[in-house]
């Protein structure tokens, strides 16, 4: 699948204006005509604390900031401002990287391939990661000559769970069914009352609540086998919303894929909602998965080497803010946003307007994230996402003469596919037939290909052959080939059949249990695309292959050309 890129430029917030002033007179006292509720004129500059943030907690992190700004904790006798403040998000994988492994880039770039100035933004004084996992897993790899310390906070200061934010028309309507049930069994109970139901969730490297979804997404304890099946669970065509808030702006833009379509966001969006147009978007019903970690921001304290001209001031106003965004007046600005207490039974900071698209008191509520656990959701979600490999076996018996030539025929469809690779994309093309010896033959090797070249050998080597074909032996050739492929990596990888089910008898009895049982064993998809009508019903030996491999079946019925163009883009890294 393609990769969008991960930065995401730092919308500076609070006290920006401020700066640019300061850049352009100095840093000596100044005179302003302010509006009422300004400093006096005769002030000067206030300190400028600079908060980093998970973009999804920016909005709410930036109205408790304006709010703290005017307030009597951060006001001098004379009416002053103590401290201004820029609140910033920036792509929470990225800043886990950058403070781990390049704070020395941090303070002085040294290159344009690495400068978290411009990916991710100013040296921050303040961290308000989405977890305490991400503090844990900066302190586990932290480089040994790192120029920046973290002091997070012992505890959380607010909680928000993820949730699976279904249309109302589609959402589960008992109680247990709405709480406590893994992640993928509810994405299995969807399914089963609506059969074109889909599940989006935001890019889990650019926020705290994708890789969130993704620890639910990939647990093993609900029949998810690996990370390449879990993500062919919320596949969807072009890269992933960057932000929760950014996804259900997206759905609305296409109401039949919204009125299908649950998504995977924080519960306090529920609430406080989101910046686009709300009269256009489905009314969603909330489900509590119970193996799926919710946001916890917690105040993380960032010390920079050598910054100590101004440091007992700094640690003055960080303090201040500390304590007021972790006491009550700041639980206020979260509260009214929707999130929880971080403690106990997690209630709702405000109860008196409880939304009827949320529970009051769901419990159980799952527990905190893990720094291990998200580590290897992270990884897994690159792996499966990395470049792809892909097996085309194409049907080359007699019988396929009248469905060869052109865009709908066999060939054809298999050209328009390549579309959906890259450059760092392995695949290759078998020609299927034959009943004794080999149940193939290569046209195009195993590898990467340019595609005009990959088009140029099929149409030169491909042909129909007076002879049958058995597909259950090239399936199983193939299976055997995958498998042993990808026995060392996550990479996705995929085998696509294109066939006209004429020699489908042969894939029957035990045979097919024996290919159904080796599918379920090496758990690489297999996408049947039958130029026959009728080819995917239930029980026929095509659905059933695709089925039992976590595949797809497309037939005659379909729109053959789209469909398998865009099963192939979910696993390579696209071209178009």
């Amino acid at each position: 699948m393609s990769r969008p890129s991960r930065r995401w430029p730092g919308r500076l917030g609070t006290g920006v204006l401020l700066l640019a002033f300061l850049a352009v007179v100095g840093f000596g006292s100044y005179r302003l005509v302010v509006a009422d509720g300004d400093p006096p004129a005769s002030c000067p500059p206030p300190l400028e604390l600079r908060v980093l943030t998970d973009p999804d907690l920016e909005t709410t992190v930036r109205t408790a900031a304006d709010a703290y700004l005017t307030s009597e904790e951060n006001t001098t006798g004379d009416g002053c401002r103590r401290s201004g403040i820029t609140v910033y998000g920036a792509g929470a994988a990225d800043v886990v990287t950058v403070l781990r492994k390049r704070t020395g880039a941090w303070q002085e770039p040294r290159d344009d391939d690495t400068n978290p100035q411009r990916d991710v933004g100013p040296q921050p004084d303040v961290w308000i990661p989405g977890s305490r996992a991400d503090v844990a897993r900066v302190a586990e790899g932290q480089d040994t000559d790192a120029v920046a310390v973290l002091e997070p906070d012992g505890e959380a200061f607010a909680y928000s769970p993820v949730v699976l934010a279904v249309p109302q028309g589609i959402a589960a309507e008992l109680l247990d069914e709405r709480v406590g049930r893994p992640l993928n069994r509810m994405i299995d109970d969807l399914l089963a009352r609506r059969a074109d139901a889909e599940v989006r969730r935001p890019d889990p490297e650019f926020t705290d609540t994708g890789l969130l979804a993704t620890v639910g997404l990939h647990a093993t304890g609900a029949g998810t086998a690996d990370p390449r099946r879990a993500e062919s669970r919320v596949a969807q065509p072009g890269p992933p919303s960057p932000t929760a808030a950014d996804l259900l702006c997206t759905l609305p833009d296409d109401d039949a894929v919204d009125d299908r379509t649950a998504a995977l966001v924080p519960e306090f969006l529920m609430k406080s909602g989101v910046g686009c147009d709300s009269a256009r978007r489905t009314p969603r019903m909330a489900q509590y998965p119970g193996d799926v970690p919710g946001l916890e921001p917690v105040f993380v304290r960032v010390r920079w080497q050598g910054a100590d001209r101004d440091r007992a001031a700094r640690d003055d106003a960080a303090g201040r803010f500390r304590t007021w965004l972790t006491g009550e007046r700041g639980r206020e600005a979260f509260a009214r946003d929707g999130f929880r207490a971080a403690t106990g039974s997690r209630a709702l900071l405000d109860t008196a307007d409880v939304v009827g698209s949320v529970l009051r008191a769901p419990s159980p509520l799952t527990e905190s994230a893990g720094r291990d656990a998200m580590e290897a959701s992270l990884e897994g979600y690159r792996g499966a996402g990395g470049p792809g490999r892909v097996l085309f076996l194409l049907d080359s018996s007699g019988s396929m003469a009248g469905r060869w030539e052109g865009p709908s025929g066999g060939p054809g469809l298999l050209k328009q596919s390549l579309g959906g690779l890259g450059a760092r994309d392995e695949y290759g093309v078998w020609a299927v037939y034959g009943t004794d010896g080999d149940p193939y033959d290569t046209l195009l090797p195993f590898g990467r290909h340019a595609r005009k070249d990959a088009e140029r050998t099929i149409d030169r080597t491909a042909g129909v052959r007076d002879a049958e074909a058995d597909p259950y032996r090239a399936l199983r050739a193939a299976l055997d080939d995958m498998g042993r492929r990808g026995a060392g990596d996550e990479r996705p990888g995929l085998i696509v059949h294109v066939t006209d089910d004429e020699d489908v008898s042969r894939l029957g009895g035990d045979r097919l249990d024996d290919v159904l049982a080796l599918a379920r064993a090496v758990r690489v998809p297999v996408t049947t695309v039958s130029l026959t009508g009728g080819a995917c019903d239930p029980g026929k030996p095509d659905a059933r292959v695709s089925e039992a491999s976590g595949g797809r079946c497309l037939d005659a019925d379909d729109d053959l050309g789209a469909a398998l163009h865009d099963e192939v883009a979910r696993t390579g890294t696209g071209e178009d």
